[in-house]
């Protein structure tokens, strides 16, 4: 490997913190050799803060981030994703920093570490829940499958007679029917015994095992596993997962200062890049040209070529 690591242009890892160190491939070893090297981390909760070396699946990220808690309907359980948002996410993530990485390179000629994690995708994506929550509008709730947007008029959900399809629609505007997955698609029995066993384990453990994690507070399950290495996580809030100090020691939250309304709070980088980190400059030339885009166009609605030219030299 260290042989691969001498002339390679990236090298990308899913291991928890530490392990790459004890088999000499973490990137202070493989930098020594190679300089250039572009090293890409992506783990369950990220290189640094005190859950570093948690273990990390997309359904604990989910919870831990907020997402469940927003996902389903009003007053029933938090549901996970239907696909794994922060798995898919994390890596998305690492693209961006891994090419930021390499147009820094172009300048100086030497590579980086590029650091993201399932916690901090689902942070990272959370950003209209943030915004609410930021903006003093409350803790985002769940608002069911009829709220296709918080800020969009409410969609209903029907079925349709023939092939058991749902259309998503919304009352004010008929004509904006949309044809979702289809929900009549025969289930196939399983093709071994060991699948056979996970399908039945999966439609009867949840409830064996509420009926005995219901006489202790989370508090004492959460630390009961991971004393014992089981992965898992609390199905956070987002008024939890702002004050969770893993998310902060992540700097998910900063401080920025507004143009007009002071300081505030926003979402910090998800991508976190040893040599050109993004800092809080960005969220405030964010929030700038935000603001000025506003006053602009209210100003000069119209004027075009103007608006353009201010906004751009914000």
């Amino acid at each position: 490997m260290q042989a691969l690591a001498r002339t390679a242009d990236i090298f990308v890892e899913n291991y928890r913190p530490g392990v790459m160190e004890t088999l000499g491939l973490d990137y202070a070893s493989l930098s020594a050799i190679n300089p250039r090297l572009i090293y890409a981390s992506i783990s369950g909760y990220g290189q640094t803060g005190p859950d570093r070396n948690k273990g990390g699946f997309d359904l604990v990220a989910q919870g831990v981030s907020g997402i469940m808690s927003v996902t389903g309907e009003p007053g029933g359980a938090p549901v996970k994703s239907g696909i794994p948002l922060t798995d898919l996410g994390a890596g998305l993530f690492a693209t961006v920093g891994i090419l930021a990485a390499l147009e820094s390179r172009h300048r100086t000629g030497r590579g980086q570490h590029v650091d993201t994690s399932l916690l901090d995708a689902g942070v990272g994506l959370s950003v209209w829940e943030a915004t609410q929550y930021f903006s003093g509008r409350g803790i985002p709730e769940r608002l069911g499958l009829g709220a296709s947007h918080e800020r969009a008029v409410p969609g209903v959900q029907v079925r349709g007679r023939l092939h058991h399809d749902w259309r998503r629609q919304r009352p004010d505007v008929p004509s904006h029917l949309r044809r979702a997955q289809p929900s009549g698609m025969a289930r196939r029995c399983p093709s071994s015994r060991r699948t056979g066993c996970a399908s039945a384990t999966a439609r009867t453990s949840p409830r064996a095992i509420e009926a005995m994690t219901a006489a202790q507070p989370r508090a004492h399950w959460l630390e009961l596993f991971e004393a014992n290495s089981i992965p898992c996580g609390p199905i956070n809030d987002y008024s939890q997962v702002f004050q969770d100090p893993q998310v902060i020691a992540r700097e998910l939250v900063v401080d920025v200062q507004h143009p007009t309304l002071g300081a505030i709070k926003a979402l910090g980088s998800p991508i976190k890049l040893s040599a050109t980190p993004a800092d809080r400059q960005t969220a405030r030339t964010a929030a700038r040209r935000a603001h000025w885009r506003g006053s602009i166009a209210d100003r000069d609605r119209g004027s075009g070529i103007g608006d353009q030219k201010a906004i751009a030299a914000v």
